[in-house]
């Protein structure tokens, strides 16, 4: 974590195709789910680094009040509950009420590195911490070998099923303070 560098090789993911259930005899490839297997020692220091940034956020009383999802002890339970009190509050005081509910479908898998990054400049994440996630983001592959060969492609963004880290920190792209 001093040297604030993600090892290259640590930054391979293999993807390993499962079928979802009910989709066996579909034709589409939407009937799988891609799980990327990473290094080991990639996720150790990925939880390390997450551990780390939380405790800035939660020491530094970063985390917007309204932050249900990734945030321990919470659970959308108390999002529902929040909303209850809210809209029950506002009736109360003779005001109306709209509820919008938004379902974006494969967020996590289009989350934008690049905002991640700046979400984590503007919660003063030290030097280290945020250079380590910059190294964290850059170069990373995935690759999937079938029977006539392997495919590799570049990775800009999203979330491998496994890595941890850019799912948590990326509560932070959107959620507004």
């Amino acid at each position: 974590m001093r040297t604030a560098c993600f090892p290259k090789i640590w930054k391979r993911a293999k993807l390993i195709p499962i079928v979802k259930p009910g989709k066996e005899t579909c034709e589409d490839m939407t009937k799988y789910r891609p799980i990327s297997l990473l290094n080991t020692a990639a996720k150790v220091l990925d939880k390390v680094l997450i551990n780390s940034i939380m405790h800035h956020v939660y020491s530094n009383n970063l985390m917007n009040k309204n932050q249900y999802g990734f945030t321990p002890q919470t659970s959308t339970v108390d999002a529902v509950m929040a909303l209850k009190d809210y809209v029950q509050s506002s009736i109360d005081d003779g005001q109306y009420v709209a509820v919008i509910n938004l379902n974006v479908k494969g967020a996590f898998d289009a989350a934008w590195w690049p905002g991640i990054l700046a979400s984590l400049r503007q919660l003063r994440c030290p030097g280290n911490l945020y250079k380590l996630c910059g190294s964290y983001f850059k170069d990373r592959t995935a690759f999937l070998t079938m029977t006539n060969g392997m495919v590799q492609r570049n990775v800009s963004n999203g979330y491998h099923r496994a890595q941890h880290l850019a799912r948590d920190i990326g509560t932070f792209s959107t959620t507004p303070n």
